[in-house]
């Protein structure tokens, strides 16, 4: 099943937010064009791990995509650009706020040539405002947001988290966006119109249920508590690093045979839930001083047998041989005409039982150029004369 079979997308997107976004929805069977700049292309090919001009960054973002090389300032090429957006559903855009008017394909224009066009705009800092002509790139956002902070808890230094965390939690919330869009216009509820969203925005959202529990009161007569983030640690063992969290009575005083700490059943700092999660810093230096006798699969082990959650750190590599990912059927596999062999996620969302299919490689800058334009009456000549201006690649 693609739930999004017959949907189509535009975007004009570099990156990660909107790229991530629009490959969910590929995935999940939209028709998904790239416009990508003569040329030059996304950033993301030319990051991480490559092999026969393919980076592995740009094929897992990009699969059953197609791309068409443009020059967007170009005014020879926009009729027929405007004949594409004629028959979109949606356009995706993370530019900068009014880059994207100036060139003729701001939110007026395109919605003026195709009334039921939802229109997406992914930003940093949002449409106005102080910030919002600044450059954005994930760092940033974590910083303003709280993630530095909130890693960095307990201690005198922040940390980023190490991945472009502000920049996928965009993209996972414009998916979810634009599928909303298109219920709402299915059921005739609105026609094609604006859905705004910002990097800022969403990692806000994302982080405040935890990381913020204690800033949801406003004024100061509530109880604080400590955050969330006491309890995230990694505990080490004799031979590596595992992580376990102790929440209700009975997981308590599983960990506590688990690791032959009676002792800590009759203390008054972890007597109750209330208790331990006030102590819980303590707690966990206790637990240490236990798992660094054994092994990680020892203390696995033990846990498992007493009911307690507690997982081993996996390496990047142990990841991939992990019994649970392999059983998941949780990676794919398959041939790409360029890369070789490629190993990616398969698309998370099941439907009727059956994962949707990957069914085209990451495309090469331009790959479709001439197969989509001609899609809305480009002749061969039209294509010459716009390749010759450098309107398309």
């Amino acid at each position: 099943m693609q739930p999004l079979q017959g949907i189509r997308i535009v975007e004009v997107t570099t990156n990660a937010s909107g790229p991530f976004a629009t490959g969910i929805l590929a995935d999940q069977g939209a028709d998904v064009i790239r416009l990508e700049t003569v040329g030059v292309g996304d950033p993301s090919r030319y990051v991480g791990g490559v092999r026969g001009g393919v980076t592995g960054y740009n094929a897992s973002m990009n699969r059953n995509k197609r791309s068409v090389a443009v020059d967007l300032k170009n005014a020879q090429l926009r009729p027929a650009l405007y004949e594409l957006i004629k028959t979109a559903d949606v356009f995706v855009q993370n530019s900068r706020p009014g880059a994207l008017d100036r060139s003729g394909y701001g939110f007026e224009a395109l919605h003026a040539l195709n009334p039921d066009l939802i229109y997406v705009s992914i930003s940093g800092f949002g449409p106005d405002g102080p910030a919002s002509h600044q450059r954005v790139y994930d760092p940033v956002i974590q910083v303003t947001a709280g993630f530095a902070a909130a890693q960095g808890y307990g201690s005198d230094k922040p940390e980023l988290v190490r991945t472009i965390a502000s920049d996928k939690i965009a993209a996972l919330t414009t998916a979810q966006a634009v599928s909303s869009a298109l219920f709402a216009r299915a059921m005739g509820r609105v026609r094609g119109h604006h859905v705004e969203l910002s990097m800022l925005d969403a990692s806000l959202q994302f982080l405040w249920p935890d990381t913020f529990w204690n800033h949801g009161f406003v004024g100061e007569d509530f109880q604080r508590k400590p955050l969330i983030a006491e309890f995230y640690r990694v505990l080490q063992t004799a031979d590596g690093y595992i992580t376990t969290i102790v929440v209700g009575d009975e997981e308590f005083k599983g960990a506590c045979r688990a690791l032959e700490l009676p002792e800590l059943l009759d203390e008054p700092r972890f007597s109750s839930l209330y208790e331990r999660f006030t102590h819980y810093a303590e707690l966990l230096v206790a637990f240490a001083a236990k798992t660094r006798l054994l092994s990680s699969a020892e203390v696995v082990a033990r846990m498992d047998r007493e009911g307690v959650p507690c997982g081993k750190v996996n390496s990047l590599d142990e990841v991939i041989e992990d019994p649970r990912v392999q059983h998941a059927h949780s990676l794919i596999e398959y041939d790409h005409p360029r890369g070789g062999r490629l190993r990616q996620t398969r698309p998370a969302a099941i439907f009727a039982g059956e994962p949707c299919p990957i069914r085209r490689h990451a495309p090469a800058l331009g790959e479709h150029t001439d197969e989509v334009l001609k899609s809305v009456g480009c002749s061969e000549a039209d294509l010459a004369a716009l390749r010759a201006a450098g309107a398309i690649g």
